[in-house]
């Protein structure tokens, strides 16, 4: 039986000499895609199965894994990263994140993640940084006691700044963030 779907493609793996697995989140959760002959040019797909693209698509499950079976449409983000090498950082980043820590699938997080990998930020961490609070707050885990007192006014900072200039601005020193983000993580791994 088949279903339709939304992914977003977080990474592309070559099976055999003809065929792609993607690894995506979307509404199977964190899933392996299985697309027979992705890697033959005439089939058209490589363009579209690129990581960070959202396809849209027909699929069917058969034990573990998705098999695609039609691509209904593509939004392209992939393109992207040709900006210079600080987009395809952030973009990484951003999916590394959702790989490790979006479980299950809802759409309000698949929203987050997908508007978090259009942006264009010149501030890597403390947008990263705000993409993970974002996300402990929308899974209804941010507690700002799992922050040392230290650090907890800057955590309530960047949650609170609406502005983009203003993050852009709020530079952090390595040492904060390293803090931060070991803060994130513990609670994370505590929790999920």
């Amino acid at each position: 039986m088949s279903a339709k779907g939304t992914f977003l493609i977080l990474r592309r793996f070559r099976a055999g000499d003809e065929d792609l697995i993607l690894k995506t989140y979307g509404v199977c959760g964190i899933s392996k895609l299985y697309l027979e002959e992705g890697l033959l040019p005439e089939r058209g797909y490589l363009g579209k199965v690129e990581p960070f693209n959202v396809l849209n698509a027909v699929y069917k499950q058969s034990g573990s894994m998705l098999i695609l079976k039609e691509i209904i449409r593509v939004q392209p983000l992939s393109y992207l990263t040709l900006e210079d090498y600080s987009s395809y950082e952030w973009m990484n980043a951003v999916a590394n994140f959702v790989e490790k820590w979006f479980f299950h699938y809802d759409s309000e997080l698949f929203e987050l993640a997908v508007n978090y990998l259009t942006l264009r930020p010149k501030n890597i961490p403390t947008f990263i940084l705000r993409f993970k609070l974002e996300f402990l707050r929308r899974m209804g885990i941010y507690k700002e006691e799992a922050f040392k007192e230290d650090i907890r006014n800057i955590v309530v900072s960047i949650l609170k700044e609406e502005s983009a200039i203003k993050l852009e601005r709020l530079r952090l020193s390595n040492s904060i963030v390293k803090k931060l983000e070991e803060a994130i993580q513990s609670h994370l791994s505590l929790l999920l």
